[in-house]
C-alpha cells in the first residue's frame, strides 16, 4: 500500500495541502455566516404586546411573542384547572398599532384534561403586527381558510421537496 506524504516535497503534497486549506476556509466561512445570519434574524424581532382573555379555570402563559415587519410567532402554554374540555379553540387576533385586525389564527384544543398542560407555537405572516389578543372560543366560523390553523406543512419531506423544486425550477 503506497504511503501518501502531504508534508513532503513535490506537486502532490502542495495540491493536497492547498485543497485542505481551501476546504477549511469554506467550512469556516459557512459556520461564520450561519452564526451571523442567526444573530441578525434574532435582532430584527420585536416583542409583541399580548392581551389575554382567560375564562375561569384556564390559564394562558405566553413564553414568546415576537414579530418583524412581515412575520412573527406567538408561543406559550395553556393550563386547564377545570374539568375535562372536549373541544375548544384558542383564538389569536393580531392587530396593528392603530387597532386594525390584520388576521386571526386558531389553535385547536381537543380532550384537555384537568391540570393538563398543553404547549402551542403559532407562526404568522401578517404585516406590521403590534399586539395580539388571545381568547377561547367554542366554535369557529365556517368560512375560515385552512391557513388560519397551525400549519405543519413546512416540515420533513415537504420542505425537502420544496427546496429541491425551487433550486431546479426557481
Amino acid at each position: 500500500m503506497p504511503k501518501l506524504n502531504i508534508t513532503g516535497k513535490g506537486a502532490e503534497g502542495n495540491r493536497i495541502r492547498t485543497f485542505v486549506i481551501y476546504a477549511l476556509c469554506v467550512i469556516i466561512f459557512f459556520i461564520f455566516s450561519d452564526i451571523m445570519i442567526e444573530i441578525a434574524l434574532k435582532a430584527t424581532y420585536d416583542p409583541i404586546d399580548t392581551y389575554k382573555i382567560e375564562p375561569e379555570g384556564i390559564e394562558i402563559r405566553i413564553n414568546e411573542a415576537q414579530a418583524t415587519y412581515v412575520n412573527g410567532y406567538v408561543g406559550g402554554t395553556i393550563i386547564n384547572r377545570n374539568d375535562m374540555i372536549w373541544k375548544t379553540y384558542l383564538k389569536i387576533d393580531l392587530y396593528t398599532k392603530r387597532d386594525v385586525c390584520v388576521g386571526t389564527k386558531y389553535v385547536e384544543i381537543d380532550h384537555f384534561m384537568n391540570n393538563e398542560i398543553q404547549t402551542f407555537r403559532m407562526g404568522f405572516q401578517f404585516t406590521d403586527v403590534d399586539h395580539a389578543v388571545l381568547s377561547f372560543v367554542d366554535e369557529i366560523p365556517e368560512q375560515i381558510p385552512e391557513d388560519a390553523f397551525i400549519s405543519n406543512n413546512l416540515r420533513g419531506i415537504f420542505l425537502l421537496k420544496t427546496v429541491i423544486f425551487l433550486c431546479l425550477f426557481g
